[in-house]
């Protein structure tokens, strides 16, 4: 189970670009390793770790995991936890990297490097109002499950390309993410990241309304456009 109090944080988070020349002090160094430690995953069985590291730019949590549909989908799901964490503790965080590895990492074994948080403190307002989100309409044909999934709707990604979708089938939520065209080679990975986050809006929202929420993997399902990446039972 996700911790609750993340919830409000997904209505008026945003991704921080200005920061301050204030380092951050130890008890906020200590906080962002106690947060580190209590995230969970959606998908037990996948593989990751996670740096907390500084380096000439600054603060880094490093993300890393087997570069397979579900490794980076758990991944998102995990980073997202602290992104909406540190959100609460006014610390600033963007997620960086795009997926390239920076050359002062060491990437532990079976694992490739996917993507990182940088950290800081914030030289601009840390919060907006639920206006300011630039966000499709709905993330899914269902309507039914609009109001409930409003909080995946509002879940950053890469290009504000928004790749997830989900679809409704008795009591599970079968997940998507858009196939990719031109932009397969720079959005791929991330695009896979991002559903990762928006999923985990969705079981922060599922849980506050009493649900109990697992994640699994079923075969031959198909949709137009869309690959599969996983199901919720809900």
């Amino acid at each position: 189970m996700l911790n609750p109090t993340l919830y409000p944080a997904m209505f008026e988070r945003k991704s921080i670009r200005k920061y301050s020349d204030v380092p951050l002090t130890q008890e906020q160094l200590e906080q962002v390793e106690r947060e580190i430690a209590a995230v969970t995953s959606l998908l037990p069985n996948e593989k990751f770790a996670l740096e907390f590291s500084t380096s000439k730019e600054g603060w880094r949590i490093y993300g890393y995991c087997e570069n397979t549909i579900l490794g980076n989908v758990n991944l998102g799901y995990i980073l997202q936890q602290l992104d909406l964490a540190l959100h609460l503790h006014d610390l600033g965080r963007l997620w960086y990297g795009f997926g390239r590895k920076p050359g002062d990492v060491t990437v532990p074994k079976g694992l490739t490097y996917a993507m990182c948080l940088k950290i800081g403190n914030a030289a601009e307002p840390l919060t907006r109002e639920i206006h300011e989100f630039d966000r499709k309409q709905s993330v899914t044909p269902n309507a039914e499950l609009v109001e409930l999934l409003e909080p995946a709707r509002l879940a950053p990604s890469a290009m504000n390309s928004q790749p997830w979708h989900f679809t409704a089938d008795g009591d599970v939520i079968h997940v998507w993410r858009q196939k990719l065209g031109l932009k397969k080679l720079i959005l791929d990975r991330m695009n896979l990241i991002d559903t990762g986050i928006a999923l985990c809006h969705a079981v922060l929202a599922f849980e506050r309304a009493g649900k109990n929420v697992s994640a699994k993997t079923c075969d031959g399902l198909t949709l137009d456009d869309m690959q599969y990446v996983c199901t919720l039972t809900v």
